[in-house]
């Protein structure tokens, strides 16, 4: 199983990010049917990326427009044992959202697809 990180949505919805066709790859993964899941934590964070680099709400719109065909239903909750899982992570240097990711792939034993070398010191990561 794997989940995707907030990176992989960056990515895929810039074409000017050097990691564009990797990152639309694997959301074309996410479709195939696969054990390929979003969390609810990388969506919340790619909302919070667009926002702080000023996209307006209509940009925003468009880009959920076009992520969500790609996504579908394939998206896992962050559970509260996550979480609690979470803050110990954070103790150890990783930021917010990247250990909500770690703590949940811990949780699931999923592979994280990721370039970030931080949560690969965590949980097993791929990209």
């Amino acid at each position: 199983m794997k989940i995707l990180d907030t990176i992989v949505l960056v990515g895929a919805m810039n074409p000017d990010d050097k990691y564009h066709k990797t990152a639309i790859g694997h959301l074309r993964a996410v479709q195939s049917g696969g054990k390929v899941y979003v969390p609810t934590s990388s969506l919340t964070e790619f909302d919070l990326v667009m926002r702080s680099r000023e996209y307006t709400e209509t940009e925003i719109g468009e880009t959920w427009t076009a992520l969500a065909p790609l996504i579908d239903r394939k998206v896992v909750v962050t559970t509260p044992t996550a979480h609690l899982a979470a803050a110990g992570m954070r103790s150890q240097g990783l930021t917010y959202f990247d250990s909500l990711i770690a703590a949940l792939a811990k949780e699931m034993e999923a592979v994280v697809v990721t370039r970030d070398p931080k949560i690969s010191r965590h949980v097993g990561t791929e990209w």
